[in-house]
């Protein structure tokens, strides 16, 4: 599975296990509220506790979070 994380930085590709979006909103919840906002690291986080990877791809995402609203969706393909 590959979700695309949107933000202030640019756009980063993540690859990881099949998830719901349902797992995935909790994921994200339970990152947003423990990372450290003074060094943003919470893709580090993210790939550290739930296991994702940062990969460089063209492949369509199946998810896309976008952290400035927190909002995840299915990109429309």
């Amino acid at each position: 599975m590959i979700i695309e994380i949107e933000y202030y930085k640019g756009e980063i590709s993540l690859f990881g296990k099949s998830q719901s979006i349902s797992e995935l909103k909790q994921q994200f919840k339970n990152i947003e509220s423990t990372y450290d906002k003074s060094t943003d690291n919470f893709i580090d986080l993210l790939c550290r506790t739930y296991q994702w990877t940062i990969i460089e791809t063209d492949e369509s995402p199946d998810f896309v979070y976008d952290r400035d609203t927190q909002n995840l969706y299915k990109p429309n393909l």
